[in-house]
């Protein structure tokens, strides 16, 4: 009888296989490494097309009265003090003309066709993010203000900029709360009485499946024939670094953890 009850008390105590353990825990950090990888590729072209719609977006002021070039630099130093305007660039006739014959040569011989051999002086504008967020009201503002300055703006792509600015920061506040539940999470499992001989075996599997994750991505992408061409902007080398530090931790936590 004490044989018998002996036994049942080394089955009770045999460990978990390790094998069983490291394939779970690869599968979970695995699927955990794809959702980041998709989180991280939104962020990323969301940002970078955001910077682009910035970069493009101007407001023009065109001068209704012919007005000397004394008037025009006194109302450029004045729009460049202003603090929602990151740079004035004051284009004469002669050169509002050439820059519409470099963009469309046909343009500018229709308007010649038509006896029309000058364009008005404008300033080119560019706004810092409140003004881009508040585009209508301060465009107002400027037209009340200079009442010889006519602005014109494409209010769809000011919205889009709006919404696509709104939509990236959005998305980096999810990443930005997942990240700290996870690390919430990791600290508890740190702070328990754990015994995690092998724990490092887990960062190990960890940082596997983020590898294998980011191929599996590339993969995905190669049929296209654009791999080499996307990969900047769909990531980076320091957002795949992060990423792979993060599934090696979470690979050491879980390994410790081992409730699964």
């Amino acid at each position: 009888m004490d044989e018998l009850f002996e036994t049942d008390d080394k089955k009770k105590k045999v460990p978990k296989q390790i094998g069983h353990l490291y394939r779970k825990l690869f599968l979970l950090v695995f699927a955990v490494a794809l959702l980041a990888q998709g989180l991280v590729i939104v962020e990323k072209t969301l940002t970078d097309y955001y910077d682009r719609l910035a970069d493009s977006f101007k407001v023009i002021l065109t001068v209704d009265d012919t007005a000397d070039d004394v008037t025009l630099q006194q109302w450029g130093q004045t729009l460049s003090q202003k603090q929602d305007i990151t740079s004035v660039h004051l284009l004469s006739s002669e050169d509002a003309l050439a820059v519409v014959r470099h963009k469309n040569p046909q343009l500018v011989d229709a308007l010649l066709a038509l006896g029309k051999n000058q364009m008005p002086a404008y300033f080119e504008i560019t706004l810092a993010t409140p003004a881009l967020n508040n585009i209508r009201p301060f465009v107002d503002n400027l037209d009340a203000e200079y009442e010889s300055l006519t602005p014109h703006y494409n209010l769809a792509q000011a919205k889009m900029l709006f919404y696509t600015g709104l939509c990236a920061k959005l998305i980096r506040l999810i990443g930005l709360l997942s990240l700290l539940a996870f690390l919430a999470f990791m600290f508890l499992v740190e702070a328990a009485p754990y015994p995690a001989p092998h724990a490092w075996r887990g960062g190990v599997s960890g940082i596997l499946a983020g590898v294998v994750g980011a191929l599996l991505i590339g993969g995905i992408i190669y049929p296209t024939g654009f791999l080499q061409e996307m990969l900047p902007y769909l990531t980076s080398w320091s957002r795949q670094a992060l990423l792979l530090v993060f599934c090696g931790l979470l690979g050491w936590t879980l390994a410790k953890w081992q409730k699964f």
